[in-house]
């Protein structure tokens, strides 16, 4: 798993070669072919906000991907980025074990017009806590959806989970204006069905490293009878509210993208910043995204 302290960076891999966050034309050539995602990632690197290490691919270069996996470990995660919205997106954020089933991945992705983005395994159920932060180019306030150990941003973002926590922060003042907390019965609802959704992560990844493709659709590894007690152990019994000093280096990010990403990202009604916070890594931003971005 990748511990290491280095610095963030972004590396584009494309036919004419290679351009990394420093090139200036990395961020005319993700802007020009919309890969927002990554734009956003390069944005917030070159803004001196933490990123996980990135290699996106626009073409596959085995010797490439072989140079980020030795240099930052195996397994390595994927992620999606596309030009265009795909009629169903696949569903990414797993590790892959092996050199063979990273190749094969990437050009299972770029036939059906998506691109691979590769990084360091972050382990999402090692995420101490994971929130999305919603706010606009306009307003001061930035609305903050918290949720604890054992779940992750992406749970938000497909609305799979209910926050645990809500805090509602004023940019301008740096004051919390809001801040409500899941009761514990709703909580412990929410606990056991992430029980079950580890099981269909953990599985997923499995087929993904078997068959080398991902999947729009994970119904497929529902499993009506589980052993929840393994995934049990990895979610607190109850639900923790985030501590003051990591709620203000929070504060200090979100100014920091709202001031220095969004104003090269398309325009939108609402923008929402995913970010999840690691025990070695710190808080670190998986992407900013708004109304052009297909989950």
């Amino acid at each position: 798993m990748y511990t290491r302290h280095v610095r963030d960076r972004f590396v584009a891999v494309t036919k004419a070669g290679v351009l990394q966050d420093e090139d200036s034309g990395l961020v005319d050539l993700l802007r020009s072919d919309q890969l927002y995602k990554s734009l956003s990632l390069v944005l917030a690197c070159n803004a001196g906000v933490k990123v996980p290490p990135s290699l996106l691919l626009l073409v596959v270069r085995r010797n490439l991907i072989a140079k980020f996996a030795n240099e930052f470990g195996y397994p390595l995660m994927i992620r999606v980025d596309y030009r265009s919205r795909p009629k169903a997106k696949p569903f990414g954020g797993v590790p892959l074990y092996t050199l063979d089933t990273m190749q094969r991945v990437s050009e299972d992705l770029i036939g059906q017009g998506c691109l691979p983005i590769f990084h360091p395994h972050l382990d999402r159920f090692k995420d101490v806590f994971s929130c999305g932060v919603l706010f606009t180019d306009q307003d001061h306030k930035a609305d903050v959806e918290i949720v604890g150990t054992g779940f992750d941003a992406g749970d938000l973002r497909l609305g799979k989970a209910i926050p645990h926590e809500t805090v509602q922060l004023n940019l301008a003042t740096g004051s919390i204006e809001r801040r409500t907390i899941i009761a514990d019965d709703v909580y412990q609802r929410e606990r056991s069905a992430r029980t079950k959704a580890i099981h269909r992560l953990k599985a997923y990844s499995d087929f993904v490293n078997h068959s080398a493709k991902l999947l729009a659709d994970l119904g497929r590894f529902d499993l009506e009878f589980v052993d929840t007690d393994v995934s049990e152990r990895m979610i607190p019994e109850h639900y923790e509210t985030m501590p003051s000093p990591l709620l203000k280096e929070l504060l200090g990010i979100v100014r920091v993208v709202k001031s220095d990403v969004l104003g090269s990202l398309p325009h939108s009604k609402v923008y929402v910043a995913s970010l999840s916070y690691l025990p070695i890594e710190g808080w670190v931003l998986w992407d900013v995204y708004g109304d052009w971005y297909l989950r």
